[in-house]
Parts: C-alpha cells; sequence; structure tokens
C-alpha cells in the first residue's frame, strides 16, 4: 500500500513528492530518528573503521528495533545460492514470513531494503571517490553498486550512510556532486548522467542529513528499470 503523504525529513526536507510503500516508509521513518540518536551519542564520535562503525550501528539499530516488524541484518548476502555473491552493509528483513512491496513479494530471508555505509573521507590511496565509484575497473563506489546491481538487484528504495568524520555536509554535498559531473562528462555508455546527482533542500543542519538521488539501471532482461537512494549523513567528527 503506498503512502499518500510526501517523504519529508527531521533535517533538510525532501519534498520530491515520491509516494512510497507503507513498510518502507516505517524503516526510513525508524532510520530517520535513529540514525540522528546515533550520531548524538557522545560514545559513537569516534575516528573507527568502517567495519567497526557498523557493528555498533547495528547492534543500536536492532535494539532500537525490537517493538518493530522488522530487523537488520549486517553483511547480508545478496544471492544465498552463491559463493561469492556480494553482500550489502545492512540488509532489511521483515518479521512476517512476506511482505509485498510495489508488486514486488520478499521472504522472510529477504531484504527488502538494504544499505551500504561509507566513510567521507574515505581512507587510503586511490579510493577518494568510494561513495560514488571505485577505482579503474574496481566495482566498490557505494552508488556505482546500486546502478550495476551488484546491490540490491530486487528492490526498488535503498540507503546509503555516510559517516561524515572530516568537513561538514555542504563540502561533501559538493564535492560527491562533482565527482558525478565529472563522469557524466567522460562516460560513454550511458551509465552515469547529472540526473544521478544528489539533492538536498536545506544543507544547514548540524549532526544529520537527509539527501535524496534517483538512478536508472538496466534489468537482466534489457528493461530500463530505477532505484531510489536515501542518503542518510550522520556528524561521526570526533570532538576537540
Amino acid at each position: 500500500m503506498l503512502s499518500e503523504n510526501p517523504i519529508n525529513s527531521i533535517s533538510g526536507n525532501i519534498s520530491f513528492g515520491i509516494e512510497l510503500d507503507d513498510s518502507i516508509k516505517a524503516v526510513i521513518d525508524f532510520l530517520r530518528i535513529n540514525l540522528l540518536k546515533f550520531a548524538s551519542n557522545g560514545k559513537n564520535h569516534k575516528l573507527l573503521p568502517e567495519e567497526s562503525t557498523n557493528q555498533l550501528l547495528c547492534g543500536f539499530l536492532n535494539k532500537e528495533a525490537k517493538k518493530h516488524p522488522f530487523r537488520f541484518q549486517p553483511e547480508f548476502i545478496e544471492e544465498l545460492t552463491s559463493g561469492r555473491s556480494p553482500k550489502v552493509d545492512f540488509g532489511t528483513l521483515s518479521d512476517e514470513e512476506k511482505i509485498v512491496i510495489s508488486d514486488r513479494e520478499y521472504g522472510e530471508d529477504d531484504s527488502f531494503f538494504s544499505f551500504e555505509a561509507k566513510r567521507l573521507p574515505t581512507p587510503g590511496s586511490g579510493r577518494e571517490k568510494e561513495y560514488v565509484t571505485g577505482e579503474g575497473a574496481k566495482v566498490s563506489g557505494g552508488i556505482e553498486r546500486f546502478k550495476k546491481k551488484l546491490h540490491g538487484s530486487k528492490i526498488k528504495y535503498a540507503a546509503i550512510v555516510g559517516y561524515v568524520q572530516k568537513e561538514d555536509f555542504n563540502h561533501w554535498f559538493l564535492k560527491i556532486n562533482g565527482w558525478i559531473d565529472e563522469l557524466s562528462a567522460v562516460d560513454t555508455t550511458g551509465l552515469w548522467t547529472v540526473n544521478d546527482r544528489i539533492n538536498c533542500d536545506d544543507l544547514n543542519v548540524s549532526v544529520f542529513i537527509e539527501l535524496f538521488s534517483e538512478h536508472s539501471r538496466i534489468n537482466t532482461d534489457g528493461e530500463q528499470a530505477g532505484i531510489e537512494l536515501y542518503h542518510f549523513w550522520i556528524d561521526l567528527i570526533e570532538p576537540v
């Protein structure tokens, strides 16, 4: 069932007028509230590796989700039958045997809303643009993996959680859209266009911000399909 209400974020209003399935809306509303709580908790303000922050975040979210009909699975395997299946950082699973979203059925072992996590900035050599794309032939970019269906091949809605550990939200908004503009200017395959840019109504916020982007991608049967990404950025800058 679709919600009749447009998306509204806690900070940085998203007013694209998109209607969401109730199950997706419940997860997004939950994440808005609890990512803000996680970011506001002083003990989480540490320059930890991405995997360590993921573990802390997943434990926190599952503790807060005890009264909700869904749970979060870390390192979620996209294809159980494949030993080489990509893993998304977080899968969202329903406590019901099955749910239907956008006319698609999801079983109790299927993630109906997956999300990746990325540090900003990404540490290490040659990984600067990893929020968007990997270097060379390596498919390691957050947005890239969703566009190429390595992540979330069966879902229409997903998210990327940005762990901001340096600079501010406005810096990363401009930087990431700049990388997308660079890709769209040189890409001859049609994978990247300026339509892949992220959007936000208000960047003058602190601690937590919500952004949004829409991306086209190609189904295995050749049909054009899309995915809608929510970008939840939380301030995890080490206090001075």
